[in-house]
């Protein structure tokens, strides 16, 4: 066996460790919070869990009819009713049943939740209780969140696919908090291969690539979304899988990655910026022509717009059969636009916001659970690194024209932030520092190749201060032509 054989072999175990390790670590977190909230008796949900696996169960149920299970062959129903309940009676009526109630502390909405072993006798137990009192609704599965309307709602703000994913581990593993969270493991395993893949492509540097992607299994934030039943990681996916892509000269399979990622959530657009830049740049190197530009341009753009429309209407398919597509337009569509484009909660009763600047300095984190002994799981990165990369990308930013690992992973990384500013500054200003899990991957990809291929490189460090220096003396020398004409006017205008 050469040299070579044997060392790809070592590769392929460290990175397996790595992958293993991660799993287990994201598994872990998903453990610790599900025990956490069964030991203090609370519904099981982690943040904002409560709206996507919600939305989740509901499309399971009310949109592809299939009742959703509790583990260990276990059954259980939230039932919303309304009036008032005689809860000795109930209790005398579920013990006639021999049903539990399990969980009757909802001040939001009227409801209890109930378990039992037997489907039947549930069903038994409801059609005798509505001749007691108006029931409005029952939701099987888990018990449903403390959150008004819970039980209709789809989350149609944001695309179906994460829903979708979730309503299949939870009909694959039964309902049940830990196993809400399993696609999250596994993306999180994914992100952490790919942020290897895309460092070795980049740099064929072994070495530089397992640190890179154990410094992204590791992060904070990563372990966080990874553990938790969000859509976010997702979006952080696609993203590592689109510049992969692009790295790879393949531009149709990178905007593929994009719009598909866009049917989890629509921030996996911020990647187009990045990816029509590098589209268009190799198009302009055959001919760069106006009319050239022009033309790919607006191909570019109209696959874009036609794959996107395309993409979300059939995995909205569903949707639109259940809603009518009147009602899924205006709810999924101009709904959507309207609510990513607003304030939408301010006030001391509110989650705190951020600006995606304070996702690269460690302030205005989003508190996702409050765990023992005061400690809180905050969805931020490992904000000192993460600062470093940022002022990296402003400051050695003339390194784009000479150096091409520098150049794709930077373009990438200011090309989101571009996208998150661009919100802001049309009016989404309530943006949760969850969404920076799209910049994990990315934040060490870049810091990897720019530590080792560009600050510890003298050369290229004197090219970019003499970049810098050209910058300073045409701006200077701009700005004083503008003061000798302004001089001149005002002399003119005297005589």
């Amino acid at each position: 066996m050469n040299n070579e054989k044997r060392n790809k072999i070592i590769v392929i175990v460290i990175i397996a460790s790595i992958i293993v390790f991660t799993g287990f670590q994201y598994y872990s977190t998903a453990l610790l919070l599900t025990k956490l909230e069964e030991e203090r008796n609370g519904k099981g949900y982690v943040s904002d869990e409560v709206w996507y696996v919600s939305s989740a169960r509901n499309i399971l149920e009310k949109v592809f009819h299939i009742r959703p299970v509790l583990p260990s062959n276990r059954y259980g129903a939230s039932i919303i009713y309304d009036g008032e309940l005689d809860w000795k009676a109930l209790e005398r009526l579920a013990s006639k049943y021999n049903i539990s109630i399990v969980d009757n502390s909802y001040s939001e909405i009227k409801a209890f939740y109930i378990e039992s072993g037997n489907q039947e006798n549930i069903q038994d137990f409801i059609n005798e209780l509505k001749n007691q009192v108006k029931i409005k609704d029952v939701v099987y599965g888990w018990r449903i969140p403390d959150a008004a309307n819970i039980d209709h709602y789809l989350n149609l703000e944001h695309p179906p696919l994460g829903k979708y994913l979730i309503a299949l581990s939870i009909l694959v593993f039964s309902d049940y908090p830990l196993y809400w969270r399993i696609p999250s493991i596994i993306t999180g395993m994914l992100i952490v291969l790919f942020t290897f893949i895309v460092l070795f492509k980049l740099s064929k540097n072994y070495l530089l690539a397992i640190i890179g992607c154990l410094f992204t299994a590791v992060d904070p934030i990563m372990r966080a979304l990874s553990s938790i039943a969000l859509l976010d990681i997702y979006v952080a996916l696609f993203t590592i899988l689109s510049l992969y892509f692009a790295i790879s000269k393949k531009h149709k399979e990178a905007l593929l990655s994009a719009l598909i990622g866009s049917g989890f959530k629509f921030n996996t657009l911020f990647v187009l910026v990045p990816l029509f830049l590098l589209y268009i740049r190799d198009k302009l190197k055959e001919n760069n022509s106006i009319v050239n530009f022009i033309y790919y341009t607006t191909r570019y753009f109209l696959l874009t717009v036609i794959g996107f429309i395309f993409i979300q209407s059939i995995i909205s398919i569903p949707l639109i059969t259940h809603l009518g597509f009147n009602s899924w337009f205006n709810q999924a569509v101009i709904g959507s636009i309207r609510w990513h484009t607003s304030v939408k909660c301010t006030g001391a009763g509110c989650p705190i916001s951020s600006a995606p600047w304070d996702w690269f300095i460690g302030n205005n984190g989003f508190v996702l659970y409050y765990l023992n002994n005061n400690k809180k799981l905050v969805a931020l990165g490992f904000w000192p690194l993460w600062s470093i990369a940022l002022s990296y990308s402003i400051i050695l930013s003339p390194a784009y024209r000479f150096d091409k690992k520098y150049a794709y992973s930077w373009l990438f990384l200011i090309g989101v932030f571009t996208g998150y500013l661009l919100l802001w500054i049309i009016g989404g200003r309530t943006q949760y520092s969850f969404y920076s899990v799209q910049f994990a991957p990315l934040v060490y990809v870049f810091l990897m190749l720019t530590t080792t291929y560009i600050v510890a490189d003298k050369a290229k460090i004197s090219r970019i201060l003499h970049e810098w220096c050209a910058l300073y003396w045409v701006v200077w020398s701009a700005f004083l032509e503008i003061l000798l004409v302004r001089k001149e006017d005002n002399r003119k205008t005297y005589i």
